[in-house]
């Protein structure tokens, strides 16, 4: 099992939520935790807090692809001569997840945030002739699903993809992490973890969070609410969003592998987790292809809202 850490923005606390979950769970289940892609390097590395707080019960991976400004990683990556290869990132996510433990991994930003932007990495000039799968090229880039389908085939707007090649379309087509999330949970079983701002301004940035996720067809582990306790945010989440499991992780001062410690006693006190980290099954193959079963099934949760529900635990 893989379970994504994904923030509804930046500086939300997801590498405090990883450090906690890799402490909570660490001494009894095998885990890696790997931040593909990160920016902002000059001022610190969110792989060396978490190696800090809680290095010593988890495998701490390098990045893949690591960039000195704090910038979207697309810029950042552009302002350095580079380029995110998704191919790459997915070659390391195979191999990772060979090593025998269940990978935690955390995303950069927001869902949405762009890894490879095809007119930014090439000037701006015209990507060329080629099908738009009915996007304007000044328009929205953000992937839609196909009527019937349960996660998207996930194309550039400059083109398909060769065989073989990532979801993201061409070299020059535009590449979400949402983009990235979906090509490995066509590879292997995927859960997000949402982690949002506990105070004003959360309920719609996690919504949309929570929309943008199942829109992709990508399951959800739950959500956790960072900071001050806030029962009524905490309750329209739960109500509007459809979701059944909500974490609450108070800001953490001094924020030390003492205080993430003390922090894991109320973490996920119910072990609701526990079963997703423990999941194990075969590895799949880069072959295979959303909706064989591998992932879990789509379900209708409460208020008639469209769920994916992840198989249950090998024993």
């Amino acid at each position: 099992m893989t379970l994504a850490i994904v923030g509804t923005g930046t500086d939300v606390g997801k590498t405090v939520v990883a450090a906690t979950l890799l402490a909570r769970y660490g001494a009894e289940i095998p885990l890696a935790y790997w931040k593909p892609v990160a920016t902002g390097s000059r001022d610190g590395r969110d792989t060396a807090t978490v190696e800090a707080l809680a290095g010593d019960r988890a495998a701490i991976l390098p990045e893949s692809c690591l960039f000195v400004e704090p910038l979207s990683p697309h810029l950042a990556a552009r302002l350095e001569g580079r380029r995110i290869e998704p191919a790459a990132l997915l070659a390391d996510f195979d191999r990772h997840r060979a090593m025998g433990r269940t990978l935690v991994i955390e995303t950069a930003g927001g869902l949405l945030v762009p890894l490879v932007d095809g007119e930014g990495d090439r000037g701006g000039e015209d990507q060329g002739e080629g099908e738009t799968h009915g996007h304007d090229r000044g328009g929205w880039p953000f992937r839609l699903p196909p009527p019937g389908s349960a996660v998207p085939a996930v194309t550039g707007t400059a083109g398909t993809a060769p065989a073989g090649a990532p979801s993201g379309g061409t070299a020059a087509a535009c590449y979400l992490q949402a983009d990235l999330l979906v090509d490995m949970a066509r590879r292997a079983p995927l859960a997000c973890l949402v982690v949002a701002r506990s105070g004003l301004g959360t309920i719609n940035h996690t919504l949309l969070t929570l929309e943008a996720l199942r829109m992709r067809g990508l399951a959800l582990a739950g959500v956790v609410l960072d900071g001050p306790p806030n029962r009524e945010n905490r309750l329209a989440i739960q109500r509007f969003g459809g979701v059944d499991a909500i974490f609450e992780l108070p800001y953490l001062a001094p924020l030390d592998r003492e205080e993430v410690a003390a922090a894991t006693r109320h973490f996920d006190p119910q072990g609701h987790l526990a079963p997703l980290l423990r999941l194990r099954r075969h590895p799949t193959g880069s072959g295979s292809r959303a909706g064989d079963g591998s992932e879990g099934r789509i379900e209708t949760g409460r208020g008639g809202r469209s769920r994916r529900t992840l198989p249950r635990p090998t024993t």
